[in-house]
């Protein structure tokens, strides 16, 4: 196999959600095999999870697997930045550098600690890509949205880059084969973490940032009413609750709850989106591989060209059944 491209799937706090990370994994042995170049894995983590990291990069078929024991899994981005800087300047990651594709899942601590090491190593960070492709000249060509997915832009680069990528739905992982494991454990000690200081919220409700689940009311709801439902159906769910810009306006959820282009920009795997009539404005702020659940009284509403799964009702029939579904759940 040549190696004329290197793929490299960037795990940081490696252990704490392995299905991500062997998705990950899988993606990175794809494009390879796409390409003709090698698969490989940059892990990070402690020590007790490699093992069990090292089994996943065998079973996604990676060449090789380096795997760095962390004295926790909760460094900071700029930490895991440093220790994977050195990992790539160093031993038998660096002849690879020159030509290598980074990935990282899309997560928001993870996209941090990308931008951090693309400025280390000279790669060019691409963001968070919805495509990625190489040609036949050995350009690779990376799709990605601007100005909050209102433009599509296709970016033809070359040399070390680093990209952000939701894991594949519906794609066979690739066949296991012998993987070679290293384990670097003489890199230089991170830096000391930048102290931080936690300040208390003024709401108890979880934060949008990150969440799978985002439970998002809109205007046409037609009160505040509902919102306790929302934030009762999210904490089942383990999700957040979003808002769209009419409801923040009109005072039902905090500007922090709100979700578009003046607003946050999420990406959770769904996004339940009830009374919200699905303006651009609103829909730049979720991710296009976010999967969309509508709940409108508007058959004419233009979140159902967009939702995967929509129901045409008043939220009043439809959300206290919701909750009370998720409340007889039988448990294990």
């Amino acid at each position: 196999m040549s190696d004329t491209h290197t793929l490299v799937a960037l795990v940081p706090g490696c252990g704490a959600d392995p299905a991500a990370e062997r998705a990950l994994m899988d993606q990175a042995r794809r494009l390879a095999d796409g390409c003709g170049g090698s698969a490989h894995a940059l892990l990070a983590g402690p020590a007790a999870a490699r093992v069990a990291a090292l089994a996943a990069a065998q079973q996604a078929g990676l060449d090789h697997a380096w795997f760095i024991p962390t004295p926790s899994d909760t460094l900071q981005a700029q930490q895991y930045a440093d220790l994977f800087a050195n990992a790539l300047q160093s031993g038998g990651l660096a002849p690879r550098l020159p030509g290598a594709l980074m990935l990282v899942a899309a997560h928001p601590d993870n996209e941090a600690c990308a931008g951090a090491l693309a400025a280390r190593v000279g790669a060019a960070p691409l963001g968070r890509c919805t495509a990625l492709a190489f040609d036949p000249e050995g350009a690779l060509h990376a799709a990605r949205g601007a100005y909050g997915n209102r433009l599509a832009l296709t970016l033809a680069c070359t040399g070390p880059m680093i990209a952000a990528v939701r894991p594949q739905a519906g794609q066979a992982p690739a066949s296991p084969r012998q993987t070679a494991a290293h384990v670097l454990d003489d890199l230089p000690a991170p830096p000391a973490a930048h102290p931080v200081t936690l300040l208390p919220r003024n709401e108890p409700h979880a934060s949008l940032d990150g969440a799978r689940i985002v439970v998002s009311g809109g205007r046409g709801m037609g009160n505040d009413m509902a919102f306790p439902l929302l934030y009762d159906i999210a904490a089942r769910l383990g999700g957040a609750v979003g808002a769209s810009l009419p409801a923040v306006d009109a005072g039902w959820a905090p500007v922090t709850r709100q979700v578009g282009i003046s607003g946050k920009y999420v990406s959770p795997d769904i996004y339940l989106a009830i009374g919200i009539s699905g303006t651009p404005q609103h829909l730049a702020g979720i991710d296009p591989h976010t999967r969309i659940v509508a709940i409108n009284k508007d058959a004419e509403a233009n979140i159902f060209s967009v939702a995967e799964a929509g129901a045409v009702a008043e939220w009043q029939s439809l959300l206290p059944a919701l909750l009370d579904a998720l409340d007889n759940i039988p448990g294990p």
